[in-house]
């Protein structure tokens, strides 16, 4: 995984984490590419995110979307919610073209987490395969992070790879489950990351939300 990106992904685990893994701001554009994919059945209660290439389904909770189409309201729904979100907020500004679709879920969790799913693109090689992409990532992983599950799943869609990440930093632990999903010569990453008190309750939604994940070809 591209080194910048992964590790927003992972700042966004902890908010508590954003102060000491800000990345430089790009000055980077990434056009919007119109989305085409097979029809996708709506979940009740839900609402569909869309962005560069990709479509993702979450409860109506959630807020967020295309980064580049809408950062400034995201900005301002995470600041609304108090000093704390503030940090995730300067993050996202500074890094607007880091992920495809990002959204958060303005139930904040316990003790105060800001659940949020965070959807990036990469361009691989086509020797990178799922399992070569996973054990990238473990190998890049910070001394605080451990991976307690590592597999390859089947979606309603994709062959995936799925890993479970967790750490404890400043007395917060927080759980993710990562999906690693190749679309031609591109690897998608979705990631889901939430506290580990609540992470079971929401994990049913975080597989419920993948398997409406879909690409444009």
């Amino acid at each position: 995984m591209n080194k910048k990106n992964f590790l927003l992904i992972l700042c966004l685990l902890l908010p508590s984490l954003v102060i000491g893994c800000k990345q430089p701001e790009t000055s980077q554009k990434q056009a919007s590419s119109p989305f085409v994919a097979t029809q996708t059945t709506s979940i009740p209660g839900w609402k569909k995110f869309e962005g560069r290439g990709a479509q993702l389904q979450l409860p109506e909770s959630y807020s967020g979307g295309d980064l580049s189409q809408n950062l400034d309201v995201v900005v301002q729904k995470l600041e609304s919610l108090g000093p704390y979100y503030q940090q995730i907020a300067q993050s996202l500004k500074q890094n607007p073209s880091a992920f495809v679709i990002w959204a958060f879920d303005s139930k904040v969790g316990k003790p105060n987490f800001l659940s949020n799913v965070a959807i990036a693109r990469e361009s691989v090689g086509s020797t990178v395969t799922i399992d070569t992409y996973l054990d990238l990532i473990t190998k890049q992983l910070p001394s605080e992070f451990r991976v307690v599950e590592q597999k390859k799943v089947s979606l309603d869609r994709y062959q995936a790879g799925q890993i479970v990440i967790e750490a404890t930093i400043s007395g917060v632990t927080a759980k993710q489950i990562m999906y690693t999903i190749k679309q031609g010569s591109n690897m998608w990453i979705v990631a889901f990351s939430t506290s580990a008190e609540e992470f079971e309750q929401r994990r049913p939604t975080f597989e419920q939300s993948i398997n409406t994940f879909s690409v444009s070809d």
